[in-house]
């Protein structure tokens, strides 16, 4: 007997999509809108093992059926999205990132874009994170799910169907155990792959065979409809920054899902924040929403004409909502109906994937098709490429750590014993070679120990990071070698310290603040919420330091580059390829670095004045003073770009503040202490 289709699933889609499409769109106060991925996930549990659960019962069930009716739910909608914006990307998005997408689009196709993007998204392809197709791993979570549930129930089924739940519920304990265990240190592997995501697939199957086996008293679906749709609002909303996900805050939006599954019988009015109208009809196209509503930001960003305004976003999300209508009404039903299909639908999702495969390996053998941009776009495009040879394989990565040998870094100028020692980031690792060549000119040689992502002060941890604990295993580490090799007379301290030291990104040279969630705290306090008591860690830390360093050497401290925190070369290669022009100088109001970059230098001022160094043994070199006039920091100056992304200076913008450097390490520059 088929089962009574429930209205309010549409209202649970619709909640789903909406927190999804408004945190996507910069609705940063919706700090759990990504949630709303948990919620898709919970529910479709709910419905294909509730499919699978009715096929077994009535002896109808199919592998070729099942993943028939999965193919012509997910694919076709899915091939003319991805046409779609291989097209639009074709006028919108530079090689690099059209090459990327190719990629992203396959994967998609084969269920495995949530692998893609888990062995591309890491520090030196951060550009993957703007793919239009980046959505897509969701699908491929699911899809693989859909590739193990079936035969898991059917094995049960005929095996032992009284082992259905207890095995159900022990995979639940352990793939949110794993979850909880991992997402903290390994982010990035527990935010994409299926075994710490799959509770959340497996909650929504438990209650489809609680429904058809143990179904609730009656008397329980209104509190609990009501308990979720709480739950679901708090996972929504209140999520704090950097929060490990899936992990404990995963957990109201898979529970509140899960209650209001098991609660058809919850009262209509309780029902009807779900049920009416306009929710229905978003959670009707709320697939073919979601499948747009990441290239249409994208893109839009892309071609640099996202809007500023309220009145402008509106207008951006009912295009979504119009796209997302044309492709549900005229893709998704017809593929959906019942039936045996006309032999033309199954040809032209066919050759849509082969085109969309044909385009893809066309921009991996071409790097993007280059040839469709005029040739100073290539040029201006190239200075993303602005950095030493040295920089990748100098620089170390957090999978290096545990095998970390100082002694084995790498070295530039005459000494057999470099007297010099750089300590930092990317930032520093950016810096390495330029200033290791003006030294080698003043007969000195330099070390090189700089970590990505890492700032290079002992005892603190950023908790939001991906392997957060190496960065103080590793700067311990340094920390020692320094004390064992008193030849090392100069230390350089170098990163980007100021986007460590705020819970907030921004404001960019645009005025756009970014999202939260990115800060360092005292290792032995990473949950601290409190920014005062992790401002308060970091100059007790600094200036423990510099006490430790100084006993018989100099230090240089440099201050970051004021970061424009938009893609230079990017922006204005756009601007270049839509009729621009590029300017002999550029940059942005000097007000908006001093935003942030007034009470970063308060912190280190007040963490020098603790550490209450000798006389000499510090030099300040901040090249602010060196980006930026009274009014302006330069993002290009005498027609170079000083940027080769929207944070690393450049060869040319490091040539600036060379000079300043190696001044400080020979005493050309006085010392300030």
């Amino acid at each position: 007997m088929a089962r009574q289709y429930r209205t309010d699933i549409d209202g649970l889609r619709a909640i789903a999509i909406l927190g999804v499409v408004l945190y996507h769109a910069g609705l940063k106060q919706m700090s759990g809108g990504y949630a709303g991925v948990d919620v898709f996930f919970v529910i479709s549990g709910y419905l294909i093992g509730g499919n699978i659960l009715d096929d077994l019962a009535a002896k109808r069930f199919t592998f070729r059926k099942f993943y028939t009716r999965r193919a012509r739910r997910i694919l076709p909608a899915l091939i003319v999205m991805v046409l779609a914006v291989m097209g639009l990307g074709w006028v919108t998005l530079m090689p690099d990132t059209y090459r990327y997408m190719g990629g992203a689009a396959v994967t998609a196709l084969l269920s495995l874009s949530n692998v893609w993007f888990l062995t591309r998204i890491d520090y030196f392809n951060p550009d993957a994170s703007q793919d239009p197709l980046i959505h897509t791993w969701s699908l491929g979570v699911e899809e693989q799910f859909y590739l193990v549930i079936p035969l898991l129930l059917l094995l049960l089924w005929r095996w032992r169907p009284a082992l259905i739940l207890p095995v159900l519920l022990g995979l639940i304990g352990l793939s949110l155990a794993v979850a909880l265990l991992t997402s903290g240190e390994y982010r990035m592997q527990a935010f994409y792959l299926l075994h710490t995501r799959a509770w959340e697939l497996l909650a929504g199957v438990i209650v489809a065979w609680a429904e058809r086996n143990r179904p609730l008293p009656r008397a329980l679906h209104a509190p609990l409809y009501g308990a979720g749709l709480i739950l679901i609002l708090t996972g929504l909303w209140l999520v704090p920054p950097a929060a490990p996900w899936p992990g404990i805050w995963t957990l109201p939006a898979v529970l509140g899902t899960a209650l209001i599954l098991a609660a058809p019988q919850a009262p209509r009015a309780l029902q009807m924040p779900l049920i009416n109208p306009p929710m229905r009809f978003i959670g009707l196209i709320s697939y073919s929403l979601y499948l747009w509503q990441q290239p249409v930001i994208t893109l839009s960003r892309a071609a640099n004409i996202w809007p500023d305004t309220l009145a402008g976003l509106a207008l951006v999300l009912a295009l979504m909502v119009a796209l997302a209508t044309l492709s549900w009404r005229f893709v998704e039903q017809p593929f959906r109906r019942p039936g045996p299909l006309p032999k033309f639908k199954p040809r032209l999702a066919l050759a849509g994937a082969l085109t969309t495969l044909a385009i893809a390996i066309g921009g991996g053998i071409t790097e993007g098709y280059p040839a469709r941009m005029p040739s100073e776009v290539l040029a201006v495009l190239d200075m993303r490429q602005s950095f030493s040879p040295s920089y990748r394989r100098c620089i170390y990565v957090r999978a290096q750590v545990p095998g970390f040998d100082p002694d084995s870094s790498c070295t530039f100028g005459p000494d057999p014993a470099p007297s010099v020692l750089l300590w930092g980031d990317s930032h520093g690792a950016r810096l390495a070679e330029p200033l290791g060549k003006a030294l080698a000119e003043q007969g000195r040689g330099m070390r090189q120990l700089t970590l990505s992502s890492c700032l290079p002060v002992p005892g603190l941890i950023i908790p939001g990071q991906n392997r957060a604990r190496q960065c103080p295993v590793f700067n311990a580490r340094v920390l020692t070698y320094l004390a064992d090799h008193p030849e090392i007379t100069d230390v350089v301290l170098f990163a980007t310290w100021k986007s460590y030291l705020f819970d907030v990104t921004g404001p960019d040279m645009l005025g756009r603040w970014g999202e939260d969630g990115f800060y360092v705290a005292p290792e032995d306090s990473p949950d601290m919420r409190d920014r005062a008591g992790r401002e308060a860690g970091f100059v007790q830390a600094l200036a423990r330091q510099l006490r430790a360093i100084a006993p018989g050497r100099r230090i240089t401290l440099v201050l970051p580059v004021p970061r424009p925190d938009v893609d230079i070369p990017r922006h204005f290669a756009t601007r270049l390829w839509w009729g621009g022009d590029l300017p002999k100088r550029a940059g942005y109001d000097r007000a908006i670095y001093d935003t942030l970059g007034t009470p970063m230098r308060a912190l280190f001022d007040r963490a020098i004045a603790a550490a209450d160094l000798p006389e000499g043994t510090l030099t300040l070199v901040d090249p602010a003073s060196i980006f930026c006039d009274t009014a302006q920091c330069d993002t290009i100056r005498d027609g170079r770009l000083l940027f080769s992304d929207g944070n690393h200076p450049s060869l040319p913008g490091l040539a600036l503040f060379v000079p300043a450097i190696t001044g400080a390490i020979t005493g050309a520059i006085p010392a300030n202490r």
